[in-house]
């Protein structure tokens, strides 16, 4: 079980990030030092097994394992659809989240004369 910090409570509603998705990255996400990450290459592979997946699946005609698959997938697309969603954790506390490709905006500065 994880424990989540007050500040991680207001990140994951501000950025629309729910348990259900840090679930999902914990699961499936990739872990660098402090952070567990899933990004879109990663997405990608999951989402290319999965569909393999649900095609055999679909041939044996297992209803409960197709809706399973279904949240899945859903469940990936939306993180797809952020561009990944990184969790910074410590021991078994969460403590922020975000998207995981953001591009910040640098002003550049003029170094010469003008």
């Amino acid at each position: 079980m994880i424990n989540l910090t007050h500040h991680v409570k207001e990140k994951m509603s501000q950025r629309g990030i729910h348990k259900q998705l840090v679930d999902v990255v914990l699961i499936y996400g990739k872990v660098k030092k402090d952070k567990v990450i899933l990004n879109n290459k990663q997405l990608d592979k999951l989402l290319k097994r999965l569909d393999k997946n649900y095609r055999r699946v679909k041939r044996l005609g297992n209803r409960l394992h197709l809706n399973n698959l279904n949240k899945i997938r859903s469940l990936l697309l939306k993180i797809r659809d952020k561009r990944g969603v990184t969790l910074v954790v410590m021991g078994e506390t969460l403590i922020t989240t975000y998207n995981t490709n953001i591009k910040l905006k640098y002003k550049r500065r003029y170094k010469g004369r003008k």
